[in-house]
Parts: C-alpha cells; sequence; structure tokens
C-alpha cells in the first residue's frame, strides 16, 4: 500500500477540531494536553510531539502512549437574526506516541491530526447565502430560499519522528522530520430567487482541496537537576500546494439560468468563503513556522508547575489564495499544575488563552479562528509499574466575533480525552 493511501486511512478517521493554536494548527495533540496545555516544558512521552529533546531524560526503555478525545462541538454564525448551525460531533480523534530511549540517546515518533477544522454540517446553508442575496443580487431583488445541509471538512494527518540525544549532564538536543497529508472538503447547495422567482440560480458546489508536504523539527532541553527543566521547540514553515477539483459550480449556475450562469458564477466568485473552493483555488496554504517554549518547576515534592507558550509566524507563512491577508502572528500561553495525591493517583489542571492573530477581516463561514479561554482538568492512575491510565477535560470557550458583513460568530467545545502509557 502506498504511502499517501495509509495517510488518508488514518484521516478517515479523524475528525478533529480547532479549538487550539493558530490558523490550521492544532494543539492538542494528545489525551494529557486536556488535563493542562503546558506540555512544552515537561518530560514525558507527550514529548514525542511537545518536547522531543527532554525525551533523553526518562528511563531506559519502550514506551508506547495511545490517545482518543471526543469533541462535542456547537459551531454558529448569524446574520440579520438567522442563525446557521452546526452541532456534529467529533467522537473518534486518536493519536499515538512512541519513545524508545536507551543511554543517552531516544527515538521517537508520533502520529495525529497537526491542523484542520474538522467536520461540520451546516442545517440550512450558512450565512454568506443570505448575505450575497443582500448584496451581489440586490439590485434584482435576490433572496436566499434556503436548501440542502452544507458540509465542510478539513484535517491534516500528520507522521513525524526523529532522533534526541544528551550534549552533557545538563543539555540535550533533538532533530525530527514531520510528513504532513492535508484534504479540505466544501460540499453543499443553496437556491436563490430572482425577480420574484423567475430565476431561481442554484448553488452547488463539491470542492476537494489536497496538498503533501514536510516540514523541520528542532528541540533543545536544560534540565541542570531533577526539579527544573526548560524546553524550546521550532517548527520549520510546511509548504502545502493545494491542488483544488471542482466542476460542479459552474454548471449547477448554467444548468438553472441558462446564458446568465457566468455572471452568478463571478458573483459567487468575489466572496472570500467561496473563493478558495472555486475551480480557480488552486495554491499554497502553507502552515506557518512555530516557536515553542517551556518550563516545568518541582516546587514540592508532590507538586510541580508548568508554564509554556507557542508563536505561530503566520504572516510569514506561503499563502497564494490570500487566506491569511490580514492576520497577525498568532500566541497561545499556558499553565499547569501536577499534585501527586498518592503513588497511584495524579490530578492535573490547567489554563490556556489562544489569540489566533485573525480579527474581524480574516473572519469568512469557511474559515474563521476565535480567540478562546480553555479550562482543562484531568487525573493519571498508575495501575502498575507498566502502565498509566488517564482521564482529562477541557471546556473551551470562545470569544464572539462579527466580520465586516455583519456576520457573528460563534463557538463552543467539551473535549474529553483517554490515554494509556504502556512501557516495555
Amino acid at each position: 500500500m502506498k504511502f499517501r493511501q495509509k495517510l488518508i486511512i488514518l484521516g478517515t478517521v479523524i475528525s478533529a477540531t480547532s479549538f487550539a493554536g493558530s490558523i490550521d494548527y492544532l494543539s492538542q495533540q494528545d489525551a494529557e494536553y486536556l488535563a493542562h496545555p503546558a506540555m512544552v516544558g515537561k518530560i514525558g512521552v507527550s514529548g514525542a510531539y511537545y518536547n522531543p529533546a527532554g525525551l533523553v531524560w526518562l528511563e531506559d526503555g519502550t514506551y508506547i502512549q495511545v490517545n482518543n478525545q471526543t469533541h462535542l462541538k456547537d459551531y454558529s454564525m448569524e446574520y440579520n437574526g438567522e442563525k446557521f448551525k452546526s452541532d456534529k460531533p467529533s467522537a473518534v480523534v486518536p493519536s499515538l506516541q512512541i519513545v524508545k530511549k536507551a543511554g543517552d540517546t531516544a527515538y521517537f515518533f508520533h502520529a495525529g491530526a497537526i491542523a484542520g477544522g474538522g467536520s461540520v454540517a451546516y442545517g440550512g446553508g450558512i450565512a454568506t447565502f443570505p448575505e450575497i442575496a443582500d448584496s451581489g443580487f440586490s439590485a434584482l431583488g435576490g433572496e436566499f430560499t434556503h436548501g440542502s445541509t452544507i458540509h465542510g471538512q478539513s484535517y491534516y494527518v500528520a507522521f513525524q519522528g526523529g532522533i534526541a540525544r544528551k550534549f552533557n549532564d545538563s543539555w540535550s538536543g533533538a532533530v525530527g522530520l514531520r510528513l504532513v497529508d492535508a484534504e479540505r472538503k466544501f460540499k453543499g447547495e443553496g437556491n436563490f430567487e430572482i425577480l420574484g422567482g423567475v430565476i431561481k440560480p442554484k448553488f452547488d458546489i463539491d470542492s476537494e482541496r489536497t496538498a503533501f508536504g514536510a516540514s523541520g523539527i528542532f528541540g533543545l532541553n536544560y534540565h541542570p537537576n531533577d526539579r527544573f527543566n526548560l524546553a524550546m521547540r521550532y517548527e520549520t514553515e510546511t509548504k502545502l500546494d493545494f491542488d483544488n477539483k471542482e466542476s460542479k459550480l459552474r454548471k449547477g449556475f448554467k444548468d438553472s439560468v441558462g446564458v446568465l450562469g457566468d455572471k452568478f458564477y463571478d458573483i459567487i466568485g468575489k466572496d472570500p468563503a467561496i473563493k478558495q473552493w472555486m475551480s480557480e483555488g488552486s495554491g499554497r496554504r502553507n502552515l506557518p513556522a512555530v516557536a515553542a517554549l517551556g518550563v516545568s518547576y518541582k516546587v514540592a515534592e508532590k507538586t510541580t508547575l508548568l508554564a509554556s507558550g507557542n508563536y505561530y509566524f503566520i504572516k510569514e507563512a506561503g499563502d497564494d489564495l490570500g487566506n491569511f491577508d490580514n492576520y497577525d502572528n498568532g500566541y497561545e500561553v499556558a499553565v499547569g499544575l501536577d499534585y501527586e495525591l498518592n503513588e497511584k493517583w495524579t490530578l492535573m489542571t490547567g489554563y490556556q488563552y489562544t489569540n489566533t492573530g485573525a480579527n474581524e477581516k480574516t473572519y469568512t463561514d469557511t474559515d474563521y479562528v476565535l480567540d478562546a479561554d480553555m479550562y482543562s482538568m484531568g487525573a493519571k492512575y498508575k495501575y502498575n509499574a507498566q502502565l498509566d491510565l488517564m482521564a482529562t477535560y477541557s471546556l473551551v470557550k470562545y470569544k464572539t466575533d462579527t466580520n465586516l458583513k455583519d456576520i457573528k460568530y460563534k463557538k463552543h467545545v467539551d473535549a474529553f480525552g483517554l490515554g494509556a502509557i504502556y512501557k516495555f
């Protein structure tokens, strides 16, 4: 089986929700993140993604961590008092980490959904449709008369791996490679009426955008003693040159309004929510470079404090279609706490603030990322010397915002995580 086909098979079971991160990135790469998102400075098997250079400070052995997240989502957009809503859950969001540590060297592997907005289904269409009727079709007395549900899907499946090595008794470093297979889909219908129903243009789209890219991963870790740890990670920009396949939109207008079909196609094509999904929509939408910094400090025998941050270089990212126009660089800051209740149980909690770099000039119905507060908690149970189990939860509260066309956007997510770590 070809490597790309393997990626697609994994992708079909991933419906990730972009509730943490910036632009397309997803920061929640395992179940433990949902307990305390300040993961960058922590030494653990999760370091296969968050802190690869810190893996050399684990005990010798082979570790496997399997995770699943379940996201209960409530997305909505509103225009002129009319609401369009998607509450489709993401029941299965898996990820996997494997680490082999021996002496001064550790090898690591991570697989999961590195980016994407997941699956959504908006009953009755999207808010862009009545807005287009009020603007592009207004001179002809245009009205949106609703239609079938709009479906959208966006996932970027990633495999990454590399090697970490101690430099001396305090410093270590890591290098790795990430491969990304990206797919974005937009499918659905919308019905319009012009001149009191004399003309009935039909919006009918089935668009699929795909790309494949690679990026480098570099890490440093400072571990002078068993109480303090400082970690840094840098990921290079991932070039993703999307190939767009869409053939129904122009034909749908021509079939419904004849010779005027091209005119309506041009009107629709001016809307930024639709433009990238049209047949002309091929081009780069790169994942930006990321810099991350984190620290952990054991302040007492049973208590460890955590803090970390991610910075997304959005303004420097390659973008042929204007997706990142008007964005600022995004960032996240997070804090967390581990408390060892006894030799079996560890309690975890944390908070994260996400500034996506987006603003009212960037929001569209098919591409809106909102700033958010994330409140997290969880517990880890040591079943025996080889097996740890964890259950986690995060509440993500987004900032409501409105774009320049007076479309209001809202999101709410409840995320549940389950994980298991086994040491051979």
